[in-house]
C-alpha cells in the first residue's frame, strides 16, 4: 500500500452532479483521496441560495484547494464559469496540478471524433459546437484548385458564426501524413521485409504521397493502411480538441 495518497480537489459547475459523483468514484478507485463540493446548488440544494452561504462555500472550496496536490476540473463539453476560472487561478498560484475532464476522457462521441477524421482526411475542414456537439463540414480552399463557396457552404458557415463557442480543425500539415506513412511501415510484419524496404524509398524520393499511393492500392495491406490513417486521423482530432478545452481556461 502507498504511505501517501494524492490529493484531489474536484472544482466545476454544481449542474454537472452526476460527473462529479462519477469523477469522484474513479479517482479514488485509481487511488486519491478526493475532496468535492458539500452542496450542488445547480442541482436542486437550495440552501446554497441563503443568505451568506454560497460565499461561504467559495471560500471554503479555496481552502479544499489548499489541501490538495491537484485538482481536477469537471468542464463538460469544455464549460468553465467564472467561479471555476478563479479556482484554476487559485490553484496555479499555488502551483498545484490542473487536470481537466476532457484530457482524461473526452465527452465527444466516438461516432463524431470518427467522422471528423473522415471529412479531414477527404480535405474538409470540421467545425465543432462544444456544447452540443453538432458538426459542420466545408471544404478546404485550400485542397481544391478554383473553388468557390456555394451558397450551402455560406449556409453552413452562417450556422457556425451563430454558435456561442466553436472548434475548427483543419487537416493535418502534409508532414504529419508522411510521419502517418512512416509509422503504418513499422506497422507491418517484419516478413514483409520487401514490401517495407519498398515504401519506405518512395518516402525518400519526389512525389511520395502519390507513390506511396501506387504502391498500397496494388498490396494486400490497403485495407491495413486506411485503418491505420483513420487511426492517426482519430488520434490528431482527439489532440486537437483536447488542446482547445485547456487553451479556452
Amino acid at each position: 500500500m502507498p504511505s501517501k495518497y494524492p490529493v484531489i480537489t474536484l472544482c466545476g459547475s454544481t449542474r454537472f452532479k452526476e460527473q462529479f459523483l462519477e469523477a469522484q468514484k474513479r479517482l479514488t478507485l485509481e487511488g486519491n483521496i478526493v475532496i468535492s463540493v458539500g452542496l450542488f446548488g445547480h442541482s436542486g440544494d437550495e440552501e446554497v441560495w441563503a443568505e451568506g452561504v454560497k460565499e461561504m462555500l467559495d471560500d471554503m472550496h479555496k481552502r479544499k484547494i489548499e489541501m490538495a496536490d491537484a485538482i481536477y476540473v469537471i468542464s463538460v463539453g469544455g464549460y468553465i464559469g467564472s467561479s471555476t476560472r478563479s479556482e484554476i487561478e487559485y490553484a496555479k498560484a499555488l502551483g498545484k496540478d490542473v487536470r481537466y475532464l476532457e484530457a482524461d476522457r473526452p465527452d465527444i462521441p466516438a461516432e463524431t471524433v470518427r467522422d471528423m477524421a473522415e471529412m479531414l482526411g477527404c480535405g474538409h475542414i470540421c467545425h465543432l459546437n462544444p456544447d452540443t456537439n453538432e458538426t459542420v463540414f466545408v471544404l478546404n480552399p485550400l485542397s481544391w484548385e478554383c473553388y468557390e463557396k456555394t451558397d450551402e457552404d455560406m449556409e453552413a458557415l452562417e450556422k457556425v458564426d451563430s454558435w456561442e463557442r466553436r472548434i475548427t480543425l483543419t487537416p493535418p500539415e502534409s508532414f504529419e501524413f508522411f510521419r502517418y506513412m512512416e509509422g503504418f511501415i513499422d506497422e507491418l510484419p517484419e516478413r514483409e521485409s520487401f514490401l517495407k524496404n519498398r515504401l519506405a524509398s518512395v518516402l525518400s524520393h519526389r512525389h511520395p504521397f502519390a507513390r506511396f499511393k501506387d504502391v498500397i492500392d496494388s498490396c494486400p495491406y490497403r485495407q491495413l493502411w486506411f485503418d491505420y490513417r483513420r487511426r492517426c486521423l482519430e488520434n490528431y482530432v482527439k489532440a486537437e480538441i483536447s488542446r482547445w478545452n485547456r487553451s479556452a481556461t
